[in-house]
């Protein structure tokens, strides 16, 4: 979570103001405030594009704003509650959360979506093939296919049988870990509104005493 209050940036502009104009001062901050929010939160987003591999909408769609008012001019960015317990221990450090998943499922030798993840219900409707069963082979938890003696033989769902003569992995089940990498949430916000916060401003408050007129 980051706050962006810019109240004590701009100190030495508002000084400045003439005092027919001083009534502009609250509302330019304000809207300062969110623009720079709002460039804020675009950075954090590009964070998360960098940090993890190819992720989610959900994932992206998470960096949210509490905008400020006229009133109360700080803005916040933030985690959305659901995605900040999957992000937290990219932040904080600890075990990856999966969430009602029993493990990190890796698809092996089915196609995953275009996050790397698998689609949805791909366990569900695998199961119910009588080839499939979800296990362990050696040291190795996952959704297994049995082979079929019969080359080429296709099962439901028009899927090719397994033909390798030998038990296929088709997703693994792997243990949550323990994060490595930071994200530092909120480093990249602080260096988008530094270096703009003054001109921004002014903007702002040119826009607002031109409107009041």
């Amino acid at each position: 979570m980051l706050r962006i209050s810019i109240v004590s940036d701009v100190k030495d502009q508002v000084r400045r103001v003439a005092a027919e104009h001083k009534k502009q001062v609250a509302f330019a901050i304000a809207k300062t405030v969110n623009e720079l929010a709002k460039m804020a939160q675009a950075e954090e987003k590009k964070g998360l594009t960098s940090f993890f591999d190819n992720p989610t909408p959900f994932t992206l769609n998470s960096v949210a704003i509490r905008y400020a008012k006229k009133g109360n001019p700080t803005a916040t960015i933030y985690i959305r509650p659901l995605a900040a317990r999957y992000i937290a221990p990219y932040e904080y450090g600890g075990k990856q959360f999966l969430g009602n998943k029993p493990a990190d499922l890796v698809p092996i030798t089915i196609n995953a979506n275009q996050y790397g993840n698998l689609p949805r219900n791909t366990l569900k409707r695998y199961l119910n093939r009588k080839d499939v069963f979800l296990g362990k082979v050696g040291s190795v938890y996952g959704l297994w296919q049995r082979p079929t003696a019969h080359k080429g033989r296709r099962t439901k769902g028009g899927k090719l049988a397994n033909n390798t003569g030998k038990v296929r992995l088709l997703v693994a089940f792997i243990e949550p870990v323990n994060t490595n990498k930071r994200l530092n949430f909120g480093s990249r916000a602080k260096i988008i509104v530094s270096r703009n916060v003054k001109q921004v401003f002014d903007r702002q408050l040119a826009s607002a005493i031109a409107s009041a007129r």
